[in-house]
């Protein structure tokens, strides 16, 4: 009965993380999209009141700051990156979660030399830290871990 119950319990675990990583990926996927139209509000949505973001350089960007970059952006009307995220790890304890996750982004440009037209493919790693607040997943803290721009002929 005892591994009845064991087997019983860790299927539930491997449940809850499934359903967890799966409302996190939702909230990257709200995030992305909301970015390509400017959308500040659903963006903010997804950040928790004391969101940080920690750049590759160790500046600390607190959420406010962030919010007026946004808000600028929008403002400008500035084209939005189009990047996509893919999930590397999740680990959940309780209401916090820690995912590791890939930000690819693609630009083309002209070399200056050869003046043939090139793809830099462009990848940040981050480390983020997300806190269940009323049921739902919010993005507490950004820490950049890696950011890396590869040439590849277009």
């Amino acid at each position: 009965m005892k591994l009845g119950t064991s087997v019983l319990l860790l299927a539930l675990g491997v449940s809850a993380l499934a359903s967890d990583r799966s409302q996190i990926e939702r909230q990257y996927k709200r995030w992305a999209k909301a970015a390509l139209v400017n959308d500040v509000e659903t963006i903010l949505d997804v950040l928790a009141p004391d969101y940080t973001l920690h750049t590759y350089t160790g500046t600390v960007v607190p959420r406010k700051a962030y919010e007026v970059t946004l808000r600028k952006r929008k403002a400008s009307k500035a084209a939005a990156t189009v990047y996509q995220t893919k999930i590397v790890s999740v680990a959940v304890q309780g209401k916090a979660a820690k995912v590791i996750s890939d930000e690819t982004s693609d630009t083309f440009a002209v070399d200056p030399i050869s003046k043939q037209k090139q793809k830099l493919v462009h990848v940040h790693r981050y480390l983020d830290t997300w806190v269940k607040l009323g049921g739902i997943w919010h993005l507490q803290t950004t820490i950049t871990q890696v950011e890396s721009t590869k040439v590849v002929p277009a």
